[in-house]
């Protein structure tokens, strides 16, 4: 699973809040100890001073037992230590009571903090040696207990300010990373072709700046776009003249030659008369080469330009380019179906050479028996053209090499349409489809003339 950058971002840096509060918490426990260790010698150091304050004045006391257990009382209530009067077979005669925590520390914690008690035994001196000794014995339970409610708040507050500091890293780097995702889509949707995508102007200077650089940059390429689309078709435009006028100069001027060449060598033919056997033979094979010729202009008239197109409407040009395939491949079941008799003079240009294309391709390289010539509107108001083929299909290196596809996307690109070409999905063939951009209010204008 790939992170998004703004998880590893927070991952990385909860990683060092972590490595802080760790070490946050080993120094916190290295000073808790030395506190305890402190806190203890220190204790044992005036309950030494306190035992020997109490019996410096030995010869005043007029009742040694009770002062010495009136002194072991004096040390009830201590956080840190505790009295015993030990007698002289080392059995306690008295001792005080420790302070009692209020909120003892864990047992762990306690476990891991706890040291090995100082243990002080403090000789009396007479009239107090007869009863026997003082012994002091250190307790680090309320130190540790102390250090636990320090080591608490500490630990909270660590905890908070990590908290804070990621929550702080998070919401700060949303604005930045989100405008990243929507920049993102924007460049989607641009490699699309939509260029409608806009980024809010707002936030950071650095943000506000790159988000006017962005929609900027896109405006541009917007304005690029339909240069480049006004381009094409004035290229294909250009292109569709020229032929047109090269058919035309072909039609024109050679083809009447050539039909007066025909005339002058018929009459030749029947003037020749039966003793003229070899002059007719070579006038019948020049006679023979100029209906080849003629037949290679009209060719050459079909291709450069499709008269009967211009002329007559895309579905009277669309059946003279099946009947024309039909004849010559009989086998080859062609079918047509067209929503409209004509699109335009512009669209129906495209759609004829799609068809002209695909029917040529078809028949060339995939040895079909069906080939589907559609051209209809879709619910989104897009004219949709498909030449389908049950042959063999085609390789890539077939789709790479074809100059007719590449002039036939070229056609689409002009119009701002796209084109696929594929094979069909039930693996029987090749699949030819065209989108183009229509417009019905000018469909139905051009309809209504007459």
């Amino acid at each position: 699973m790939v992170l998004s950058l703004r998880l590893r971002l927070i991952a990385f840096i909860a990683g060092v809040l972590a490595f802080t509060l760790i070490v946050g918490c080993l120094l916190i426990y290295l000073e808790a100890v030395k506190k305890v260790d402190t806190e203890m010698q220190a204790a044992v150091s005036v309950g030494v001073r306190t035992v020997q304050n109490a019996t410096d004045d030995a010869e005043e006391a007029v009742n040694p037992l009770r002062q010495l257990e009136l002194l072991i009382q004096d040390f009830d209530g201590n956080r840190h230590l505790q009295a015993f009067l030990m007698d002289g077979r080392g059995l306690p005669i008295a001792k005080s009571t420790l302070l009692i925590p209020s909120e003892p520390s864990p047992a762990w914690f306690n476990h891991l903090l706890a040291r090995e008690p100082y243990i002080v035994r403090l000789a009396l001196p007479a009239p107090f040696t007869k009863y026997g000794t003082i012994l002091l014995v250190s307790d680090s339970h309320n130190e540790i207990d102390e250090a636990w409610s320090d080591f608490q708040l500490t630990l909270g507050i660590l905890a908070l300010f990590c908290v804070l500091v990621l929550l702080l890293v998070y919401f700060t780097l949303g604005r930045p990373l989100a405008l990243l995702q929507k920049m993102t889509a924007a460049f989607r949707q641009i490699g699309r072709g939509d260029y409608s995508p806009r980024i809010e102007e707002r936030g950071a200077p650095e943000i506000v700046d790159l988000s006017r650089c962005f929609n900027e940059m896109v405006v541009r390429l917007a304005d690029t776009e339909q240069q480049n689309v006004k381009l094409q078709q004035q290229l294909a435009n250009v292109q569709e003249e020229e032929r047109a006028d090269l058919s035309r100069d072909l039609h024109d001027e050679i083809g009447p030659l050539l039909f007066a060449l025909n005339i002058d060598i018929s009459t030749l033919q029947r003037q020749g008369g039966a003793g003229a056997a070899q002059t007719t033979a070579r006038l019948d094979a020049i006679a023979n080469t100029v209906a080849e010729i003629q037949g290679h202009v009209r060719s050459m008239l079909g291709k450069l330009r499709p008269a009967v197109l211009l002329d007559l409407g895309l579905d009277q040009a669309v059946g003279n380019l099946v009947q024309f395939w039909s004849r010559r491949r009989p086998n080859v079941n062609v079918t047509v179906d067209l929503d409209w008799e004509s699109f335009g003079e512009k669209l129906d240009a495209t759609i004829y050479r799609i068809f002209q294309e695909g029917l040529n391709n078809a028949l060339r390289h995939g040895n079909p028996t069906s080939i589907e010539l559609r051209a209809n509107i879709s619910d989104e108001n897009q004219l949709v053209v498909v030449v389908s083929d049950n042959g063999g299909g085609f390789s890539v290196e077939q789709h790479r090499a074809g100059y007719g596809l590449t002039g036939m996307r070229e056609r689409v690109d002009a119009l701002g349409g796209s084109l696929t070409v594929s094979n069909r999905a039930d693996g029987k063939g090749v699949e030819i489809i065209a989108k183009l951009p229509l417009d019905m209010q000018e469909l139905a204008a051009s309809e209504a003339v007459p």
